[in-house]
């Protein structure tokens, strides 16, 4: 009957581990944490709740002797540091100690229970910072906080003989369960990288790795709502290549993508941290210029057209060729007086137009060629 209790005790535990896992799959899909660089701040909340975790798997725990108690709360310890790092495994372990004396009281197995998992957090941490696999830091861990919680029986209990009668069933159920634990959490680590490719890959132009079209106007609409707030400008600049046509025929498209790429890392080089450029398609480029208003867009604009003109694009084949560029800025609210993205990129496209009806490699404002 005491193996029954037992085995369903630490099942329950296993069952609750998993659906943490689930749920915290589902934070780190929003958020990216898991299995991702994380800052100090969230590791330690990452931490936090997993101790807050470990502590849920205690109220499941199953009596194996006085004041001793089976369960997998060291997991939490082991997954967070195999798959975050030893900080928020430290601190997970800092949280169940500190719990097993609020909760059980100041005895000396609430004792010998703290300096098991405080040497278990220690154990993690180091093997954290391994050039281990994933699956070889969480098997590993888990061997060493059993090896911890062996001797903290022996030491508490000091009769071996009751130890042998529940432990060899507890270090199975474990070690299985750490391996069904981390496939679950392999999975969920696969499935958020998936996720996040696919999220990079509709928010960004596939050759040159700018905002693409879609997500340019999702900045667009958020910029455009900020500037109404706050009572800020928002410019526009609308760039096009200039017989870029002529570029493809005669060499080849293989060359085209390779000014396209070459001009991407330039607009980027001569914009502000936080302007957003994004390639709308095929030899359309734009930039957003937040709090920018449109005489300073122009200078932008000119500085770019510049930069393109004095520069040389190296071509597949070894060649090096001049190409130039026409802009037309647009700003809100000196040519529009709404708040509508779409109205300010018509501007800003008459003016792109403006400006290569009148010779092209030049820049031409919306409000020099039309009133609004």
């Amino acid at each position: 009957m005491m193996i029954i209790k037992m085995i369903n005790s630490l099942f329950a535990n296993f069952c609750i581990l998993v659906t943490f896992l689930f749920l915290s799959g589902m934070l780190s899909k929003k958020y990216t944490v898991i299995g991702r660089s994380s800052s100090r701040a969230s590791s330690i909340v990452i931490g936090l709740l997993f101790g807050l975790f470990g502590m849920i798997l205690m109220e499941y725990s199953f009596p194996v002797g006085p004041g001793i108690y089976a369960n997998l709360r060291h997991l939490t310890i082991v997954i967070v540091s195999a798959y975050i790092g030893w900080l928020p495994a430290i601190i997970c372990a800092a949280v169940l100690a500190v719990s097993r004396v609020l909760i059980y009281g100041l005895v000396d197995t609430s004792v010998s229970a703290f300096v098991s998992l405080v040497l278990i957090g220690l154990c993690c941490s180091w093997i954290s910072v391994l050039r281990w696999s994933r699956m070889r830091k969480v098997m590993a861990g888990n061997l060493i906080s059993m090896a911890i919680c062996l001797a903290g029986f022996i030491f508490t209990l000091k009769d071996l003989k009751i130890i042998m009668e529940f432990f060899p069933l507890q270090l199975g159920v474990t070690l299985a369960a750490g391996l069904a634990v981390y496939y679950v959490a392999e999975y969920i680590q696969r499935s958020n990288d998936l996720y996040a490719q696919l999220e990079v890959r509709a928010a960004t132009d596939y050759l040159t790795n700018l905002n693409n079209l879609h997500q340019f106007h999702r900045h667009l609409d958020t910029e455009m709502a900020r500037a109404e707030r706050h009572g800020e400008s928002l410019s526009l600049l609308l760039i096009d290549i200039d017989h870029f046509k002529n570029i493809n025929d005669t060499y080849g498209h293989p060359a085209g993508d390779a000014v396209l790429k070459q001009l991407a890392r330039r607009l980027c080089n001569h914009s502000r941290s936080y302007d957003i450029v994004s390639r709308n398609g095929g030899e359309e480029f734009t930039i957003l210029l937040p709090d920018c208003p449109l005489y300073q867009a122009q200078k932008a604009g000119e500085r770019i057209r510049s930069a393109v003109e004095n520069d040389r694009f190296l071509l597949p084949s070894g060649i090096k060729i001049h190409l130039t560029v026409s802009i037309g800025a647009a700003s809100y609210p000196e040519n529009i007086q709404d708040a509508d993205g779409d109205l300010l990129s018509q501007y800003a496209d008459k003016a792109l137009y403006a400006a290569k009806n009148s010779g092209r490699n030049k820049v031409c404002a919306a409000d020099t060629y039309f009133e609004g």
